[in-house]
């Protein structure tokens, strides 16, 4: 067990990453707090087998009670929305808040979830690796505010803390997920699906392999300093939305314009940790596809 006796600190339990990385935490021997925003998420912690700490990520009081004894800081939470008050809150002030007390409870190593989105947008086919500048200063709230995490954390580097950064794409998994369970019921309510360009590229992990990313970054000695892609291939939305859309019996309009053909390269993670996924491309699509299909039988045994 790689983490046995030691203490880990995850935040963003209820999303569809946190609660992965919790669980891949407790099977890897570790005790785990899991840092919540109030009681009525305590039922969280109790189905994953961890501690519940009530915390704000922008209370540095609360944050030092629930870093006591704690070894490794791995943190998921993080505002996705287009609001920039709460995003600079969350991703910005909240990472400093978290960075600062993290460095002051003397952690082994503070493992960082951002994006490839930090890279910015681009046209035409080109493929990003983890040397690409950053986009500081994007229009894009979310990719904003991303970025400058980063920068906080690299100062945070500079002043002591021991940090890693994994920069995962599109987070899937068969529950709780934008880009699982929850694309197939978007793609079986939508009245048209008019947003999937066959050739656009789809960054995509899965989120148990993620996690598993995350245990890497926490216990390998390359990983410190480092920042990973952590994704599992580029994969058309040909073979991803538009595969479930085909299970859902529904044809798409295909959209105008240039598809999407930003790639990110995943060997480095692969070369310096050693990463194998832990679930693959294909069960998880013949899983959602099974989803898409029984939703299809649903509706026809109701109609």
């Amino acid at each position: 067990m790689r983490l046995r006796n030691k203490t880990v600190l995850v935040t963003g339990v209820s999303g569809t990453l946190g609660d992965k990385i919790a669980e891949a935490c407790v099977t890897e021997g570790a005790r785990v707090k899991g840092l919540i925003r109030g009681e009525q998420q305590t039922s969280i912690c109790t189905r994953l087998g961890i501690e519940p700490v009530i915390g704000d990520l922008n209370d540095r009081e609360t944050l030092e009670q629930a870093l006591q004894d704690v070894d490794f800081v791995i943190h998921a939470a993080a505002y996705l929305g287009g609001d920039q008050a709460i995003a600079e809150e969350t991703n910005i002030r909240g990472v400093q808040t978290l960075a600062n007390a993290a460095r002051a409870a003397d952690v082994e190593r503070f493992v960082q979830i951002s994006t490839v989105s930090v890279y910015g947008h681009f046209d035409g086919a080109v493929e990003l690796d983890e040397s690409r500048e950053l986009a500081f200063g994007h229009s894009d709230v979310y990719v904003s505010t991303k970025s400058e995490s980063e920068r906080i954390l690299r100062q945070a580097e500079a002043e002591g803390l021991p940090i890693v950064i994994l920069r995962p794409g599109l987070i899937s998994a068969e529950e709780n997920s934008h880009w699982g369970d929850k694309l197939v019921a978007k793609l079986a309510e939508a009245e048209k699906v008019d947003w999937l360009h066959p050739d656009d590229l789809a960054p995509w992990v899965h989120a148990e392999n993620a996690a598993e990313m995350c245990v890497l970054a926490a216990t390998r000695p390359a990983s410190v300093g480092q920042a990973y892609n952590a994704i599992d291939g580029n994969y058309p939305e040909s073979q991803f939305g538009l595969r479930i859309l085909r299970a859902l019996n529904k044809q798409p309009i295909i959209p105008g314009g240039d598809p999407i053909l930003t790639a990110y390269s995943h060997s480095k993670i692969v070369d310096e940790l050693g990463y194998r996924p832990v679930r693959t491309f294909e069960e998880t699509m013949a899983a959602l596809e099974e989803q898409a299909r029984l939703r299809t039988s649903e509706q026809s045994e109701n109609t």
